[in-house]
């Protein structure tokens, strides 16, 4: 048997895109599916490795299969790894339950999207992670948008894939990055407020690591050059101007989504895994 891997794909990777199938489709969509699925519900650390694996799988050579088998065996070797959520306090996160039948307290949806300022210490308030990778694609040259959420410190949501359009500056490749998280990001939101699991009138925290995102999003920069993506900056101007979400500039080094965009090398891949709290029992 092969040696265990210990990251699911290496930095350097090298998946090229082929003309005609080297290895049965059929055999690479199994080894894809079955990954696929764990990373969906229990492995947020094994997203991006998926994103790239998947690419090929209309015309799959053996170096995808290669890959594949290796990631296959990385979650082999951390098959006692899983997601750990913490409750600060005795009597967090306690929902109000409504019997079948009795009438639910109904809110408007501007006072649900009405908030202030964010306070991360808030028990059950979900935190937005996003970032994106600038061009990463070396085949088509999109960029690969990567988000998380993060609830009593442990993901509650995630993903990462490649942008459908060809983003022309690493500002606007995050601009639309944001703009798809965010529509998973307002109904978690909204779902926590409805089940009394977080305060009503209070925005979400969009932790963010570029400066001009940020500035073109609190309309701090001129926009004229963002002719071609307005539609989407408006949507997110509109959202800041209610106090739906509130931009929280991030360093990169701390930017939780880093792992969603690009494959990291050992080192910072382990820490980006521990700091998502998917571990091991005997960690």
């Amino acid at each position: 048997m092969k040696k265990i891997r210990r990251l699911p794909i290496t930095d350097n990777h090298e998946l090229p895109k082929l003309d005609k199938e080297e290895v049965p489709q059929t055999e690479y969509l199994s080894v894809i599916g079955s990954c696929l699925h764990i990373a969906q519900v229990s492995r947020p650390d094994i997203s991006y490795a998926i994103g790239i694996l998947s690419r090929p799988s209309s015309k799959p050579g053996r170096v995808h299969m290669a890959a594949a088998q290796d990631l296959a065996r990385y979650l082999y070797g951390s098959r006692e790894f899983q997601i750990e959520y913490k409750r600060q306090k005795k009597d967090d996160n306690v929902p109000i339950v409504f019997e079948k039948g009795e009438e639910v307290p109904e809110r408007t949806l501007v006072s649900r999207l009405q908030a202030s300022t964010p306070n991360e210490n808030i028990p059950g308030n979900p935190l937005l992670f996003v970032d994106a990778d600038y061009a990463g694609c070396k085949v088509t040259r999109r960029s690969t948008s990567g988000m998380i959420i993060v609830m009593n410190g442990g993901p509650i949501s995630w993903s990462s894939r490649l942008q459908k359009i060809t983003a022309q500056s690493s500002a606007e490749s995050e601009i639309y990055a944001v703009c798809e998280a965010f529509k998973e990001a307002i109904h978690i939101k909204l779902l926590c407020e409805e089940t009394g699991i977080r305060q009503p009138n209070k925005p979400m925290a969009v932790y963010e690591d570029n400066s001009a995102c940020i500035a073109l999003g609190h309309s701090l920069k001129n926009s004229k050059s963002a002719k071609h993506f307005q539609v989407r900056l408006r949507f997110l101007q509109e959202h800041f101007r209610d106090k739906t979400i509130e931009f929280e500039k991030v360093d990169t080094k701390e930017q939780l989504a880093d792992g969603f965009t690009k494959a990291l090398p050992r080192v910072p891949f382990e820490s980006f895994r521990a700091r998502m709290q998917v571990h091991s029992d005997n960690d």
